[in-house]
C-alpha cells in the first residue's frame, strides 16, 4: 500500500489569524462596527472586531503587519485619521510562507492600471502567472507600475497602440521569468 501525503489545510480563527498569515481584506463602511467594542487593540493602534465568520480590522497601515501580509482592497475613503476598515472571513487567511518561497503572483487590471499581488492559494489563481518570492514580487510590481503610469519608456519601440503594447509587455513580465532588461533588449 502506497503512502500518500495529504496536504493539511490550516484553519484560521481569532486565536491564530495574526500568526504569519497573508490575507486580502475587503473594505467595509464604519457603520458595520458602530455598536461594537474592539476585541483587541495592537501596540500600533489597530483594532480588531471578531465575528463568528471572520474579523474586522481598523487600521491606518496595511501591507506588512508584523510577520503578516495583509492588504486592503477598498473603495471606501479614510474617514478618521487615515483609518480604514477592512473585513476578512477566517477562510480568507493563508499561511504567509517564508519570504524566500515563491508564493505570490501579480495581477493587473489594465483598465484602472491597478497592480496587486495574490497568494498562490487564491482560488482565482490561473497557474499561468509566475510565482515569485515576496521581494521579487515587490520589485516587479514597482517596475510594472512605472510601465503603466509613464510613457517615456515606450518611445524607443515600434508599436501602433500604446495601451495594447503596454498590456503585451506587462503580461509577458507577469507570465514569464524574463527580466525587464532582457525583455527590452528582445523588443528592440
Amino acid at each position: 500500500m502506497e503512502h500518500q501525503e495529504k496536504e493539511t489545510v490550516k484553519v484560521y480563527t481569532r486565536y491564530n489569524f495574526f500568526n504569519k498569515t497573508y490575507c486580502v481584506f475587503k473594505g467595509a463602511p464604519l457603520w458595520e462596527i458602530r455598536k461594537r467594542k474592539p476585541n483587541y487593540r495592537s501596540e500600533s493602534g489597530s483594532t480588531y472586531y471578531y465575528t463568528k465568520h471572520g474579523v474586522y480590522r481598523m487600521s491606518n497601515h496595511w501591507g506588512r503587519a508584523a510577520k503578516c501580509q495583509w492588504r486592503l482592497v477598498s473603495d471606501f475613503p479614510a474617514e478618521i485619521d487615515d483609518l480604514r476598515l477592512g473585513y476578512a472571513d477566517w477562510a480568507d487567511f493563508r499561511e504567509n510562507l517564508d519570504p524566500d518561497i515563491d508564493a505570490y503572483y501579480i495581477s493587473v487590471d489594465f483598465e484602472t492600471k491597478k497592480v496587486s499581488y495574490m497568494h498562490k492559494d487564491n482560488p482565482a489563481y490561473d497557474n499561468i502567472a509566475v510565482l515569485r518570492s515576496a521581494d521579487a514580487t515587490r520589485k516587479l510590481i514597482k517596475q510594472i507600475k512605472n510601465l503603466l503610469e509613464n510613457h517615456k519608456w515606450a518611445k524607443y519601440y515600434d508599436y501602433e497602440d500604446l495601451e495594447e503594447f503596454r498590456e503585451e509587455v506587462v503580461t509577458r513580465l507577469i507570465n514569464s521569468t524574463i527580466s525587464l532588461n532582457e525583455l527590452r533588449r528582445e523588443l528592440v
